[in-house]
């Protein structure tokens, strides 16, 4: 009876002890304050580490592993139907999530390893987007107004067509009239919908005449290097051209 009663009374003390009594996960932000220190947080910190990593670790030992690879772990949260569309960025068909976002936390917006356009230069060359004429989204470094950072269902994973992607800014260019200024007031040169004379297997568009990045030529012009200069030559073989 006395045993009953002993046994009954330390039930009873520890249901109402502080929880530290119990076994619980590692606070592991007591060791690693860092990880959510930065002005954006990833939202799976607050989850909990174990949201992501299974087991504990301590001292210098290796950090816990992955409860599964990446990117099927960031698919656990992110829709993966977001990443799989008819062109995907390079990065981002390689599973390398953690080359452009940080997992944890950034100083950075979304994530980011380092800011845009210096984050996109990690992987493309700075020189084709730093030539005398430069397009001003690019000098802006606003690459992805005109390229989606993960998939698109468009080519070079552009944000929309190209056609729409180019009057969303130029909508008095769409006419092609611009192109025959020179020659005529009314005449129009197509600039869609004909196959490219200079681009095999390509529809003719903005880019065959202008880089949509970076020229050494005015206007952003694509025959830089080129000889002879003539834009038109490289589609009109047989213009006679004056000295």
């Amino acid at each position: 009876m006395k045993r009953s009663a002993a046994f009954l009374a330390m039930l009873f003390a520890l249901l109402l002890a502080p929880l530290p009594l119990f076994a619980a996960e590692p606070a592991c932000l007591d060791c690693h304050p860092d990880k959510k220190e930065g002005k954006t947080v990833h939202p799976a910190i607050e989850m909990g580490c174990s949201s992501c990593h299974a087991g504990n670790h301590q001292g210098e030992k290796p950090f816990p592993k992955l409860t599964m690879a990446v990117p099927d772990l960031c698919f656990t949260c992110h829709d993966k139907a977001g990443f799989e569309k008819k062109s995907v960025h390079t990065p981002v068909a390689g599973g390398m999530c953690t080359s452009c976002h940080n997992p944890h936390s950034s100083k950075n917006a979304k994530l980011l390893t380092a800011p845009p356009p210096d984050l996109c230069f990690t992987c493309h060359d700075k020189g084709m987007f730093t030539k005398k004429t430069v397009h001003p989204p690019v000098k802006d470094g606003q690459c992805a107004y005109c390229h989606a950072p993960h998939a698109s269902d468009h080519p070079a994973v552009l944000t929309q067509p190209l056609a729409d992607l180019c009057a969303s800014c130029h909508d008095q260019q769409t006419s092609g009239r611009h192109v025959m200024a020179a020659f005529s007031a009314s005449d129009t040169h197509p600039v869609k919908g004909k196959p490219d004379p200079s681009r095999s297997g390509r529809e003719l568009s903005c880019t065959s005449c202008h880089n949509p990045h970076a020229s050494e030529r005015k206007k952003l012009f694509t025959n830089e290097g080129k000889s002879p200069g003539n834009l038109c030559l490289l589609c009109h073989k047989k213009i006679m051209v004056r000295p």
